[in-house]
């Protein structure tokens, strides 16, 4: 048994080693790197407790999941090592190989260890996948890895108290499904699977079935307290707006696209090549029921369900029944019939399913190449069974090293991806996106106006095959403000809050634009729109007031920057105080203005009213 674990972990380090030396890439930058509760550190790690998941990431976004184990471990790596995706990536490496070794275990105890053989190649499949390079490489996806790892850990200390009866492997067990679904939602679904794992399989005494089921029922409404403490104060707001999704695709008529998308989850399991990180939505929207695709899919599914319930009713204890019911129901979380996602499909989305999948896959070979039911390794030392099983699985493991390389950076995965969606509008976007980031790290203006010019193409791909897509006009704008094209600029800009009026980037760089076109009271209009909607935006206030003071409007003026002091005492190294005694100056308020003047003083030693 210690060898088959070692083989195990040793062969997926192997496989991931490569992405110790990626960077960070796509949402890492959300969870990790711009993540004011994260760049706390461990003294973030109370408020990240008690809040959403996106609440350090974005203020626009006032409520969403409440996942906090894996920021809690952000927080813990950024107070060790800083900002460094080595250890990031190590950390999910390391997990990733415990999350096969518990697969293993957990199939080799639910099936009494009469099964090691299939339940090592299971394992080894699982191991090298490349569905899950998006899982591994990805340092932001510790969520999904964290997920997997307690809810099978708690499935193991389950069935030992299940068949020995010792309440302190139910405890423990209870936790670690707590923090399971601390990690991720993903683990919901097991108030399925845990009553199908012990009242089929490992069902030796019906109480204690009962017991674990009522335990996992307990975790998941104390999980469902701590979501409600979290979403206190959080107005509820729909993330599935038009600029994420079309809304379409939200209505009962894409029932086709959705059959096609699970259709698509379980080819990308059979051959999951080639792979991309933002599938197109037009890929499925125009699915219908004429599609011999979608009615292929229908029809696999329907004959999965059939065969699944049928076995499992005959054969209490039927593997190939578990693995089938495993796949359907881990995966109907995703399936986007009972919740609709932000992106609709993933290549995260079949991490739990492929599970299923591949206990499926060695039970195959079990009974079709290596042809031994059993615990016999000998069934190796042949030539066919092992060459089919290592033509399988060197291939899927050459699969997911390649691909690891493309999870490097944001530019280089971007640019592996964009030739396999051409009609995707989000991918030219994030293209687009791509090589603004990169002109900002440009040092040549010449490459910059052509870096410039190559993102603003981009965009208008992205425009073309979806002209309301909101941040494509968004951003466009800022492209165009670069080049001084203010009039272009203008029209996305305001585009922009045609299709989303709360659109703060927009209303702050229209703002902008104006200002730096001397038109200040158009400024202040979109100055005062921005910080209506985000009344906290110490820029959009002191940036109010400078235009003001432009027009002349020192009362109005100094509201403005009084409030900025209120929000943020210490902006810009306290040049706020400095503009507060100017303006008390003007206003002949000569007491006022000496006492703001000594507070500047402070900080700029040097400074002094011109006004007194």
């Amino acid at each position: 048994m210690t060898k088959l674990l070692l083989i195990l972990i040793v062969f997926t380090c192997l496989i991931y080693a490569n992405t110790l030396q990626n960077g960070y890439a796509m949402d890492d930058y959300a969870m990790i790197t711009e993540n004011n509760l994260v760049k706390q550190g461990i003294f973030g790690i109370p408020r990240i407790l008690k809040s959403l998941h996106m609440s350090g990431a974005s203020s626009s976004l006032k409520a969403d999941d409440y996942r906090p184990l894996s920021l809690v471990m952000f927080a813990v790596e950024y107070s060790c090592f800083g900002l460094n995706p080595l250890p990031g990536h190590l950390i999910n490496i390391i997990f990733y190989a415990a999350c096969v070794v518990l697969l293993f275990l957990f199939i080799h105890s639910l099936f009494n260890e009469e099964k090691p053989v299939m339940a090592f190649v299971a394992a080894l499949l699982f191991a090298c996948h490349p569905l899950h390079t998006e899982v591994v490489a990805n340092i932001k996806s510790r969520d999904e890895i964290m997920c997997f790892f307690f809810s099978f850990l708690s499935m193991l200390f389950f069935i030992n108290y299940a068949r020995k009866g010792k309440i302190s492997q139910l405890i423990v067990g209870s936790f670690c499904l707590f923090l399971a679904i601390l990690s991720k939602e993903t683990a919901l679904t097991f108030i399925i699977l845990i009553p199908l794992v012990f009242f089929f399989y490992a069902n030796e005494s019906k109480h204690r079935s009962v017991y674990i089921t009522v335990s996992a029922v307990l975790v998941f409404i104390l999980f469902f307290c701590a979501w409600a403490y979290a979403q206190k104060g959080n107005e509820l707001n729909n993330l599935l707006t038009s600029k994420v999704m079309p809304q379409s695709f939200l209505d009962l008529d894409q029932f086709p696209a959705k059959i096609l998308m699970l259709g698509y989850h379980l080819m990308l399991l059979i051959a999951p090549y080639p792979l991309n990180f933002n599938y197109s939505y037009t890929r499925f929207e125009c699915a219908g029921f004429g599609s011999i695709a979608v009615w292929a899919s229908l029809a696999i599914y329907l004959l999965l369900a059939i065969f699944g319930v049928h076995r499992l009713f005959r054969n209490k204890k039927d593997p190939w029944a578990f693995a089938i019911l495993f796949y359907l129901v881990s995966l109907s979380l995703y399936s986007n019939f009972f919740f609709a996602l932000g992106q609709p499909f993933a290549n995260r989305y079949a991490f739990f399913p492929s599970a299923g999948f591949c206990i499926f896959f060695a039970l195959a070979s079990e009974k079709w190449i290596v042809r031994s039911v059993g615990s016999d390794f000998n069934v190796f030392r042949k030539i066919g069974p092992l060459s089919i099983l290592l033509c399988i699985l060197l291939g899927f493991s050459a699969i997911t090293i390649a691909r690891n390389a493309d999870w490097k950076d944001n530019f280089t995965l971007v640019n592996a991806d964009i030739s396999k969606s051409p009609d995707d509008y989000s991918m030219q976007y994030k293209a687009g996106l791509e090589l603004q980031n990169k002109l900002e790290q440009e040092p040549d203006s010449v490459k910059k106006m052509e870096l410039n010019k190559a993102s603003i193409a981009c965009f208008l791909r992205s425009l073309a095959l979806n002209p309301g897509y909101t941040e494509a006009h968004a951003d466009i704008g800022v492209a165009y403000f670069k080049e001084n094209n203010f009039d272009s600029a203008i029209f996305h800009f305001k585009k922009t809050l045609d299709l989303n009026p709360g659109h703060y980037n927009a209303a702050t760089n229209l703002a902008t634009l104006y200002y730096k076109n001397q038109d200040y009271a158009n400024a202040i209009k979109y100055y005062r729109k921005s910080v209506i909607d985000y009344p906290n935006s110490d820029i959009g206030w002191y940036n109010m007031g400078v235009c003001y003071a432009r027009i002349n409007l020192p009362d109005s003026s100094l509201a403005c920057m009084k409030r900025v002091l209120e929000i943020a005492p210490g902006f810009d190294s306290h040049k706020a105080f400095g503009n507060v005694a100017i303006l008390y100056g003007m206003l002949g308020n000569k007491d006022s203005a000496i006492k703001y003047e000594q507070l500047t003083q402070k900080y700029f030693p040097n400074f002094k009213l011109k006004v007194q």
